[in-house]
């Protein structure tokens, strides 16, 4: 693949996620534990964050649900 052509990808930490997606925390958690938000990547044992693309791809499959 041409680097060019490559996207950098990014994590977000949680504030971020909550800001983007409007969620609370506890929301995303449980919305992870029942499979339908995307899982945290572990950074550490006591640091997590997510990807960048699959939360935004997250919210456009909700955004796409309304036109339904």
């Amino acid at each position: 693949m041409d680097t060019n052509s490559q996207i950098m990808e990014r994590l977000i930490r949680i504030d971020e996620v909550q800001h983007i997606c409007g969620l609370s925390r506890s929301s995303i958690y449980a919305s992870i534990k029942q499979g339908v938000f995307p899982v945290q990547v572990k950074l550490s044992p006591k640091s997590s964050a997510w990807v960048y693309s699959e939360v935004l791809a997250w919210i456009n499959a909700r955004a796409a649900l309304r036109q339904n």
